[in-house]
C-alpha cells in the first residue's frame, strides 16, 4: 500500500527521544509499504538526515524551521491572537500545499501521523492512524505548576488539548504510549478509539556484553543521569536531586559520584559541577560506557510524560534505575524489574537488586513486538474497515 508518514521530526537517526520512536515506527512500516515520508527539519543537518531516508522511502519531503527564532515568533503572534502555540509553530501553507501535490500525484490510501500537531495535514477525506505518543496538553498544564508565567503553560494546555481532542476523534485509531496517556486522552475525547503501543529498546545496541570498557570511568562509584539537558523536566529533576537528594547520600558513602551525561546542559546543569562528586560530562560518543560502570541510573524527575527512554537503556544494559514516582506511574501498575521507587532520600540508598533485569525487559518492551500495535491498525486503514 502507499502510505504517507507525517513527522514532525526527521526519524533519523534514533539518538534522541522524540526520533526513536519515530525511526523505528518508519522502519516497520516501510518494510510492508510504500511509505512517503513528509517531516519537518530544525537545523542543516537534519535536512541531510532526511535525505538518507530515502534507501528506505518511496519519497521524502522535508521542510525546514529554522532559524528558530523566526518561526517561534509567528508563533507567538499566533498564540496572541489566540492560537495554540505548539500548533502555530508546526503550521506551513508551503508545507500544506507540497503535502496536496504529493496526494494528487500518488495513489495513496492512508497515512500515520506522528504526534498531534500534524494530524491537521491529513485531509478530512484520508483515513489515519494518529500516533499522539503522549497527550501533550498535560505537560504544559504540569508546566503551569512550576514555570512562571503560569497563565501562559495554563492557556496553552487549554489550546493544546482542544486541538488533541479533535484530531483524536478524526483518527480512525490513537496510539499512546501508557495506560495513564489513555487515560489522559480520554478524559478530553470520551469517544477517541485509542489503543496503547509501550516504547522498545534497541537491545543489538544496548548490550553490555557488546559494549566497550572506558579505563576512566571503570573502578569508579557513580550513579548516572542521562537526557537531554535543556529539556525543562530533565533540567528542574536533576538539579533538584544534585542539591537535595545527593549530597545526603555522599555524607553516607563518601566515594559515591554523580555523572550528568546529554545535550546543551542548560546554565544551571553547568553549575552543578561545582558540587562535590559531581560530573557534568555533557554530550558524550558513546552513553554505552557510562551506563556499563555505573552503580545505577537515576531518573528524579517531577514532571514525566509517557515512557524515559533512559529508563530503558538503563534496563537494556542491566542497570537497576532510581526512579521518582512520578516515572514510576508512566510504567503502569507492574514496574519493571530493576525500577526502584524512590519517594524519599532514603529509598536512593538502599541496596541494589541486578538480577534478572535485562532479560525482563526484553520481554516487554521489543520493538518488532510492540510496533504490531501499529502494524495491526495500518492493516486495518488498507482493508477500509
Amino acid at each position: 500500500m502507499e502510505l504517507l508518514f507525517l513527522s514532525h521530526c526527521v526519524p533519523n537517526p534514533p539518538d534522541k527521544g522524540e526520533k526513536i520512536r519515530a525511526h523505528h515506527e518508519l522502519n516497520a512500516l516501510a518494510a510492508r509499504h510504500r511509505v512517503h515520508l513528509s517531516c519537518f527539519a530544525h537545523n542543516e543537518k537534519e535536512l541531510e538526515d532526511a535525505r538518507a531516508l530515502l534507501d528506505r522511502c518511496a519519497s521524502v519531503y522535508v521542510a525546514p524551521l529554522f532559524p528558530r527564532g523566526l518561526h517561534l515568533a509567528r508563533a507567538g503572534l499566533r498564540f496572541a491572537a489566540g492560537g495554540s502555540l505548539t500548533d502555530a509553530f508546526y503550521s506551513s501553507r508551503r508545507f500544506s500545499a507540497d503535502l496536496l501535490g504529493l496526494l494528487g500525484s500518488r495513489p495513496i490510501r492512508a497515512a500515520v501521523a506522528y504526534t498531534a500537531v500534524m494530524a491537521p495535514f491529513v485531509p478530512s477525506d484520508l483515513p489515519f492512524v494518529l500516533d499522539m505518543v503522549d497527550v501533550d496538553s498535560e505537560k504544559w498544564r504540569a508546566y503551569a505548576r512550576y514555570r512562571k508565567p503560569r497563565f501562559l503553560f495554563q492557556t496553552e494546555a487549554e489550546r493544546l488539548a482542544r486541538l488533541e481532542a479533535r484530531e483524536a476523534r478524526r483518527a480512525r485509531l490513537v496510539l499512546v504510549t501508557t495506560a495513564a496517556e489513555r487515560e489522559a486522552l480520554l478524559r478530553i475525547a470520551p469517544e477517541a478509539r485509542c489503543e496503547t503501543m509501550e516504547n522498545g529498546v534497541d537491545f543489538d545496541f544496548f548490550d553490555p556484553q557488546r559494549c566497550p570498557t572506558d579505563p576512566r570511568l571503570a573502578g569508579r562509584r557513580y550513579l548516572l543521569f542521562c537526557g537531554q539537558l535543556d529539556y525543562f523536566p530533565n533540567e528542574q529533576g536533576i538539579v533538584e536531586f544534585a542539591r537535595e537528594v545527593f549530597p545526603a547520600l555522599r555524607r553516607r558513602d563518601p566515594g559515591l559520584e554523580l555523572i550528568v551525561v546529554g545535550r546543551n546542559p542548560a546554565p544551571r546543569v553547568l553549575a552543578l559541577a561545582a558540587l562535590e562528586g559531581v560530573e557534568v560530562a555533557g554530550t558524550v560518543e558513546d552513553v554505552r560506557p557510562y551506563y556499563r560502570h555505573a552503580l545505577a541510573t537515576v531518573a528524579p524527575l517531577r514532571i514525566a510524560r509517557g515512557i524515559q527512554n533512559k529508563v530503558l537503556e538503563s534496563l537494556a544494559m542491566d542497570k537497576p534505575v532510581l526512579a521518582s514516582p512520578e516515572v514510576c506511574r508512566t510504567l503502569g501498575k507492574e514496574l519493571p524489574r530493576g525500577v526502584r521507587c524512590c519517594g524519599v532520600t532514603e529509598d536512593y540508598g538502599a541496596p541494589l537488586n541486578m538480577a534478572g533485569i535485562r532479560r525482563e525487559a526484553m520481554n516487554r518492551f521489543s520493538w518488532k513486538e510492540n510496533l504490531k500495535v501499529l502494524e495491526r491498525a495500518v492493516v486495518r486503514l488498507e482493508r477500509g474497515s
